[in-house]
């Protein structure tokens, strides 16, 4: 579902669940062709406290309620004992968080634009995939690393927070991180995370 319809492409690394919707099928009529997925892992930015990011929703049919999927996996991770959640929508991709208003998520503003990436001859490169490729994603370095080919920083438009407690617990993280419960969808820089 991520290699064909999620726009970066990649399975997010150290996934602690994943959550999927499928059709009708197979031998006990649940095992059809799978629609939808949320991958839920440890995220990669440094929060002072344990958080679970939604690091991809993905669908491969428009008609499939991603709200409904939200709600499953947020179930189980509360049984599993988890008690924070948050995501991220990229604006970059065009995305707002519709569907985490909808499943009355908290806002909590969107951080400020910051370098995700190089452009190498023309092609971008995420940062992640640069630091694995070249060991850095400083465009300087890589520069002094390919001296023949144009190296320039690819910035990001920023990405909107979302978050959701799952308990008082959750609650007390959230205040403690900074998390906010902001309705307007404004340029807000995030004080934590991303």
């Amino acid at each position: 579902m991520v290699l064909t319809y999620h726009y970066s492409k990649r399975v997010p690394s150290n996934v602690q669940m994943v959550g999927s919707l499928h059709l009708d099928g197979g031998l006990f009529g649940g095992d059809g062709p799978m629609v939808a997925a949320a991958f839920w892992t440890f995220p990669p930015t440094r929060w002072a406290e344990t958080v679970i990011e939604l690091a991809r929703l993905v669908r491969g049919d428009d008609r499939v309620p991603l709200t409904f999927l939200l709600s499953r996996c947020v179930k189980e991770l509360k049984r599993q004992g988890h008690d924070l959640l948050v995501s991220f929508a990229d604006r970059t991709q065009g995305h707002e968080g519709f569907v985490y208003r909808a499943s009355n998520w908290n806002y909590a503003g969107c951080r400020e634009r910051r370098m995700d990436g190089l452009i190498v001859d023309g092609a971008f490169i995420g940062g992640r995939a640069c630091n694995h490729k070249f060991g850095s994603q400083s465009p300087e370095k890589v520069r002094k690393m390919f001296p023949h080919k144009t190296i320039e920083p690819h910035f990001d438009e920023g990405k909107h927070c979302y978050w959701l407690a799952l308990g008082k617990r959750g609650e007390a993280k959230a205040a403690r991180l900074g998390l906010t419960h902001n309705a307007n969808m404004t340029g807000l820089a995030l004080a934590k995370g991303d």
